[in-house]
């Protein structure tokens, strides 16, 4: 998904006016319209996001996330970032003070949100959260806040994280990718072109993304076909476009990353 270009919606974080939470949870509601970005920033608490629907994107340095509706994505403190949708979306943040929860990745993740997490998240975001003055919450709303806290902690990573470089070697090779996602170019056809080794090119790769070549591209694949898919796409039309040859490659190559058809 780019955001470059002049026809984008930018939006300003709500609560980038506080240097710390109002409280240890605070949540917010917010809807973006098509082609909606919420600006870089950072702050100095936790944060999962969960898409109620429409398909978000979150870019950080390290990389691109796509949060399909249904899930969530875990951003860590002070970690820079932006949130952009191409066809709209609904969220919901939990904003959560340092260190609440400890037992979640350090990085940028991609969560898959369970039923119970879902129904807390929605009956929360109905509580009578304020920017500007204390509120005060019964009982039963901060019993429920707390179980909220213990159930984020218990949500499984879906692996829906693109890793990006600006290494001078591998960055020739991403942005062709990005641009041309149905290419087969080999390792040895950059090789030649780049005038580096195969082996020099591969472990860049693991060294600098994480991931080897194969592997990367296919996340790459994946994140397009989310995203052409979210735009009423057919599942044929995706699967040629990403240089598949047959339709069942790709299903189960979508079904294996993602867990579903």
């Amino acid at each position: 998904m780019s955001t470059n270009g002049h026809d984008w919606k930018l939006f300003k974080p709500r609560l980038s006016i506080f240097k710390k939470l109002p409280y240890p949870v605070f949540m917010k509601a917010k809807d973006l319209p098509p082609r909606g970005k919420v600006i870089g920033h950072k702050h100095d608490w936790d944060q999962l996001i969960y898409a109620v629907s429409g398909l978000l994107e979150v870019n950080s340095i390290k990389g691109d996330h796509l949060i399909p509706s249904g899930q969530a994505i875990w951003i860590p403190a002070n970690q820079l970032h932006s949130i952009a949708t191409i066809n709209g979306a609904k969220l919901r943040s939990v904003h959560l003070q340092k260190g609440l929860i400890n037992q979640l990745d350090k990085d940028i993740t991609v969560l898959k949100v369970d039923s119970l997490t879902r129904e807390l998240i929605s009956k929360a975001s109905h509580f009578p959260f304020s920017e500007t003055i204390n509120s005060s919450f019964t009982k039963q709303q901060t019993r429920l806040l707390n179980v909220l806290v213990d159930e984020i902690t218990q949500l499984e990573q879906v692996p829906l994280c693109l890793p990006l470089s600006n290494d001078p070697l591998l960055l020739p090779i991403l942005i062709w990718q990005q641009k041309a996602p149905d290419s087969n170019k080999t390792l040895q056809m950059w090789s030649q072109e780049l005038g580096a080794s195969t082996k020099t090119i591969a472990r860049r790769f693991d060294s600098k993304l994480g991931i080897n070549f194969t592997k990367w591209r296919e996340q790459l694949r994946l994140h397009k076909a989310i995203q052409w898919l979210s735009e009423n796409r057919s599942v044929t039309d995706v699967a040629l476009s990403l240089g598949y040859d047959s339709l069942p490659a790709f299903i189960q190559m979508f079904k294996r990353q993602t867990g579903t058809t």
